[in-house]
């Protein structure tokens, strides 16, 4: 039976593979979400943990409980890059706006650049990395390199399109999956990224983009 759940998974790996730009529809492994609250005071919807593969679901319902919420606010490891993208759409859809607070990486940075309206609080920190697979993906090595590789390129698109400059995204290149590249809100309007700062900056907070570090972490699934 585990045999079969592998293959089975992977083979919809590969169909991912050949669906082009639409692929990212299609999730390849399960994974818990974290949660989304309400938070009125700020007609505001709260994400905190990861994205997993229920989390369009979940942020549908939390709509239609709250429709009046204006604000998106989101801290998590990441998760799964399909789902993301997709609340994304429908957050642009809303014309809504997604605040970071806190530390947002990998899949949570993806739905945070692929969102029209943008802010980030003065202590927050975006994270960025390369892709990988599910770990219960198993194919041959060239197949495996090309899914990866059409996942990196579509991440160099949508922060492209964000306004991440070659230098950023560079940067971010470099974290292997199992790392992350950490950049602060000062850092990335340096770098010419369109967003709001909310407040002001921290002392301090200005670092350079060559001083920026890389650190382990545990991976997350894009």
């Amino acid at each position: 039976m585990a045999i079969r759940h592998r293959f089975a998974t992977s083979l919809m790996a590969l169909i991912a593979c050949l669906g082009g730009a639409n692929a990212h529809a299609m999730p390849t492994e399960t994974l818990a979400d974290g949660t989304i609250l309400v938070r009125p005071a700020e007609q505001a919807l709260v994400v905190s943990g990861p994205i997993g593969t229920n989390f369009e679901a979940h942020f549908r319902a939390a709509l239609k409980r709250y429709p009046q919420a204006q604000v998106v606010i989101v801290r998590g490891p990441g998760g799964m890059r399909g789902p993301a993208l997709r609340v994304a759409e429908l957050i642009n859809s809303r014309g809504m706006t997604v605040r970071i607070s806190g530390r947002c990486a990998s899949a949570c940075a993806l739905l945070w650049a692929s969102s029209r309206s943008r802010e980030m609080t003065p202590t927050s920190k975006l994270g960025l990395h390369r892709s990988r697979l599910p770990d219960s993906v198993m194919l041959p090595a060239p197949i495996e390199q090309r899914l990866v590789a059409r996942n990196d390129r579509e991440t160099d698109r949508v922060l492209r399109d964000a306004g991440f400059s070659l230098q950023l995204i560079a940067q971010g290149n470099r974290a292997s999956p199992t790392s992350m590249s950490w950049f602060t809100p000062v850092e990335l309007q340096r770098n010419g990224v369109p967003f709001t700062l909310l407040g002001n900056p921290l002392p301090g907070a200005a670092v350079h983009l060559a001083a920026n570090a890389t650190v382990t972490t545990q991976p997350t699934q894009q």
